[in-house]
């Protein structure tokens, strides 16, 4: 839904997975109307503890605060940036703080930045006095377009991403879209790397639209990001709104991520969340291909999409041993009883089908197989042009 409030262009959403129900609203210059859009809530609170990653630029902070300061009391907790911080460690010390300051049952965390800033504040929020509520302000296009639009909060082990973790809903979801504008390209890639994701796995019957609108120098109008974020929206509750935590088709949302995963850990930081899903799934549409459930035309596809936002990461074929030692403490690991030899993966049988196997969205694949995709996709000359 759009409204117009002060001349301002507002998209308002409400987010429905399975029974539990946020609220979405995104435009220029809403941030600043914190107080407008927290009042229908009825919160309760009158404390607000921003938790973010010192890696948000200064000026989103400092604007994010001084918007909270007018709804009531508020602070800030920081942590160190990248996903070695994304722990129990990094958690624990939150709480610590936030309730040092007094955080109570009349407080509400407020989630500042990306994916990481949002997954440790919804651990924050969800352990602390067993559950406080959670707003989200993402400041990346990633965050904004996937990170929040799911009830998963969690963290990082040694052994692999997200192993800890639990279901928990937020209140809200607010997008200020100039801090969007404001991103490098990069940042923006790596989103429409995930919106890459719902087109060939969810919505393909939208290719065309968006065909037209990517480009690979990422620099796009305020009111083309904000489609892109409505494309997303439609595309998760597309395949959550019966299944929200995500066990059954929406388990489709993971394509690409088993092996992007263990690339993002294994980079620490060299490449993002969505390059390194770009990646894993090149390497699952050339299983899938190989397995007779895609097309050479359709895997065609996810080369043409990814070159058009400029993916083009190629770890080196070194890592392969330490890809396949992630992969094997995969969180999706479980849906289906382990067969020794092969590997649980989330493949497509066609664009925008989810294959299926022994009434399972989990198919096993020969570990040799998977192994030799993965080489492929570091070794072959063929690559995405950055």
């Amino acid at each position: 839904m759009l409204s117009t409030n002060g001349g301002l262009t507002i998209y308002k959403k409400q987010i429905q997975f399975g029974t539990h129900q946020y609220g979405f609203i995104s435009g220029e210059g809403i941030l600043g109307q914190v107080a407008e859009w927290l009042n229908p809530l009825e919160l309760e609170v009158d404390t607000y503890m921003i938790i973010s990653d010192s890696g948000v630029p200064h000026p989103i902070i400092a604007q994010t605060v001084a918007a909270f300061e007018k709804a009531g009391t508020t602070y800030l907790l920081t942590f160190p940036p990248g996903e070695k911080n994304k722990n129990l460690i990094t958690v624990e010390s939150l709480c610590r703080k936030a309730l040092a300051l007094g955080a109570d049952r009349r407080t509400a965390i407020v989630a500042l930045g990306g994916g990481v800033s949002g997954n440790v504040a919804g651990m924050v929020a969800g352990m602390l006095c067993r559950g406080l509520p959670l707003i989200h302000i993402p400041t990346t296009l990633i965050a904004a377009s996937d990170s929040v639009l799911s009830l998963k909060q969690g963290v990082n082990l040694d052994q692999g991403k997200n192993i800890l973790g639990f279901f928990y809903t937020p209140r809200v979801v607010c997008v200020e879209l100039s801090f969007l504008h404001s991103l490098p390209a990069r940042e923006i890639r790596s989103g429409l790397c995930e919106l890459v994701k719902n087109l060939l796995a969810i919505l393909p019957e939208q290719m065309d639209t968006y065909r037209k609108l990517l480009r690979p120098s990422n620099q796009y109008r305020m009111e083309e990001l904000q489609q892109f974020i409505e494309f997303c929206i439609e595309a998760k509750m597309t395949v959550m709104q019966d299944d929200p935590y995500e066990k059954n088709h929406a388990v489709v949302l993971e394509y690409g991520h088993t092996i992007g995963h263990a690339v993002e850990l294994l980079g620490n930081g060299d490449y993002s969340h969505g390059e390194s899903i770009a990646f894993g799934m090149l390497c699952m549409s050339t299983v899938s291909k190989w397995l007779g459930l895609l097309t050479e035309k359709e895997v065609d596809l996810h080369y043409e999409l990814l070159e058009l936002v400029g993916a083009n990461v190629i770890p080196p074929s070194l890592w392969i041993p330490n890809i396949e030692r992630y992969m094997l403490r995969d969180n999706k690991k479980g849906y289906r009883r382990y067969v020794p030899g092969k590997t649980g993966l989330v493949l497509l049988n066609g664009l925008g089908r989810i294959n299926q196997e022994a009434g399972s969205f989990i198919t096993y694949v020969d570990d040799a197989l998977v192994r030799e995709s993965i080489r492929y996709h570091t070794e072959s000359k063929i690559h995405i042009k950055g």
